[in-house]
């Protein structure tokens, strides 16, 4: 136990992260393998939709729960954590009533999406568990809540593939209910006291001061990453979105490694000599000593990746893999910008990039994506990242040109 409590606070949080990103990468690689493209690409669909729910609801609890915690004292804190517990049930209440009119308007009950409605549940409330004990510096528990969902998740799908179970509505049924050990084991590990109306008060008036800019800036974000990945499935079918949600997942193995050293950088960029190129110069050869090196094999097995989907015409898609490895290279290069633009406090540029890149994908996607397909994809959402890193560059530039005249 003493052991457990030495180890340092941000050995947990990596160790989080990898779990959830390993876990995230082989559950897929298997679905993908046992539903096939088409299905796998179906699936993806809602976990899209999932994903947009997330955005919104992180952006109204556990976003201001991270803003506004360090900063409270023990009582306010444990209010924060009471009120913001309790409103995780409006997100339920929205999904359940979306649900009944579905259902409603529909002449027949679809299971697969039911459940799914349900997994999102139990993920919202797992979700804001994981982040509020990150945010008390309790990340272990975050990791226990994550292997207990993951252990699960993974054995069971494993007998339902080998036992040849395993299709849509039986992958859902097995996340979802994969939930409930880790969202019972975080409320208990949560302490919270007695729900009451004063402590739901103060955490809504919370989410109302700080929540609405964070939704709009959430929102941004989530169309500026996944915007031509759901043109790609509504224009090019399922098939088409199953190859790139599949090769995404694959590079989230990349962005395991960008978040770690965002989340060390960040915090330690004020003190660091910013106007110095040298600083920057140097961050940008760590991250590409070990990026490029992975976007190599990743271009390399491109095929032999595919193959592990355990179908032939995944092959074919191999092409997608080789198009994410220029646009990884592209954030990777630009990554040393996106941490200057946030810890130089210019958040109203770091907005107004995420609006032109959102802006710019909406006007060319229909023009690429029906004239170049799949590949119209990929050269949509590369251009999209270059222009948005080439706006904040023009604005470091404008505002600290000695900063980043040796940068460029």
């Amino acid at each position: 136990m003493k052991y457990w409590k030495n180890i340092p606070e941000k050995y947990w949080v990596l160790s989080d992260q990898v779990v959830v990103s390993g876990s995230a990468f082989f559950t897929n690689i298997l679905l993908a393998k046992a539903l096939g493209l088409e299905e796998y690409g179906k699936f993806s669909a809602l976990v899209m939709v999932q994903l947009f729910v997330l955005s919104i609801n992180m952006a109204f609890s556990s976003q201001v729960y991270q803003v506004a915690y360090p900063s409270l004292g023990d009582k306010e804190k444990q209010k924060l954590t009471n009120g913001m517990l309790s409103l995780q049930g409006i997100p339920v209440v929205v999904i359940i009533c979306v649900s009944t009119i579905y259902y409603l308007d529909s002449p027949a009950i679809d299971y697969t999406i039911m459940m799914a409605a349900v997994t999102t549940v139990l993920y919202l409330l797992q979700d804001f568990l994981r982040r509020a004990f990150i945010t008390q510096i309790n990340s272990r528990y975050a990791f226990v809540i994550d292997c207990l969902t993951n252990v699960i998740q993974i054995v069971a799908l494993l007998f339902a593939w080998y036992f040849q179970k395993l299709d849509q509505f039986m992958a859902w049924c097995i996340i979802g209910l994969s939930f409930i050990p880790s969202v019972v084991t975080g409320v208990f590990l949560l302490r919270p006291i007695a729900i009451c109306w004063s402590t739901i008060r103060y955490a809504w008036k919370l989410q109302i001061q700080k929540g609405g800019w964070l939704v709009g800036s959430s929102l941004l974000q989530w169309g500026s990453g996944y915007f031509f990945v759901l043109a790609a499935g509504w224009w090019l079918g399922p098939v088409a979105l199953g190859a790139l949600r599949l090769a995404q997942y694959i590079f989230g193995l990349l962005n395991l490694l960008l978040q770690a050293i965002e989340s060390y950088v960040l915090p330690r960029a004020a003190t660091m000599n910013s106007r110095n190129p040298r600083t920057w110069r140097r961050l940008l050869g760590k991250c590409l000593i070990m990026i490029v090196p992975l976007l190599c094999i990743f271009s390399f097995f491109a095929e032999d990746i595919f193959r592990m989907a355990g179908h032939a015409s995944a092959i074919s898609y191999a092409f997608v893999i080789y198009g994410l490895s220029f646009v990884y290279l592209l954030i990777t290069i630009g990554y040393p910008i996106r941490i200057a633009i946030r810890s130089l406090d210019l958040n109203q540029h770091y907005f107004i990039g995420y609006v032109l890149s959102v802006g710019v994908g909406l006007l060319i996607a229909p023009w690429l994506i029906q004239n170049w397909g799949l590949h119209g994809v990929l050269v949509g959402i590369f251009s999209t990242q270059f222009i948005m890193l080439t706006y904040w560059l023009i604005i470091l530039q404008r505002k600290y040109s000695i900063l980043w005249k040796s940068y460029i």
